[in-house]
């Protein structure tokens, strides 16, 4: 398994995993035409956040690992987790977790956070079972337009010693 930055090879990936419908709604994007995503792609690209999984040659996950700045210069931000549908249960997501708690801890880290939607049960356990803490309540902190709804997430964190 490597994980690597995204690069525009990676587009069509990528873009599968975010628009997957039971993925979807947990994450940053509400689903679109791969057209409307493709600027939204270019822009990812650009900040250094974006990765991939690759298991073999296939894309089996991707996130965001998004580097805060000044006194927060310690924590990064896990964003955008996704993992393909055919894959999930078979302690991939796990793996991935660990991979990335190493590369922020090798890049002087020692705080990874994220926000995950109430509803989401598995990954909260997932994010439990890697030593992830609920620290508080994010109320209306994700809107939906499919839906119209807004969703409140936990602020999770992880501290790394």
């Amino acid at each position: 398994m490597t994980h690597q930055l995204a690069s525009k090879n990676d587009f069509i990936a990528v873009y599968d995993l975010y628009m997957d419908e039971e993925a979807n709604k947990y994450l940053t994007y509400d689903p679109m035409s791969k057209e409307d995503f493709s600027p939204i792609y270019d822009q990812l690209l650009q900040t250094d956040s974006l990765y991939i999984v690759k298991k073999d040659s296939d894309v089996v996950a991707t996130y965001r690992l998004i580097s805060k700045t000044d006194r927060q210069a310690h924590i990064c931000y896990l964003g955008g987790f996704t993992i393909k549908n055919n894959m999930q249960g078979r302690g991939l997501g796990k793996e991935v977790l660990s991979s990335i708690k190493k590369t922020a801890e090798e890049k002087g880290k020692k705080r990874i956070e994220l926000t995950v939607d109430l509803n989401n049960m598995p990954a909260i356990a997932l994010y439990e079972k890697m030593g992830f803490l609920v620290e508080g309540v994010v109320r209306k902190g994700c809107w939906l337009a499919s839906t119209g709804e807004y969703h409140d997430e936990y602020l999770m964190g992880l501290i790394i010693e």
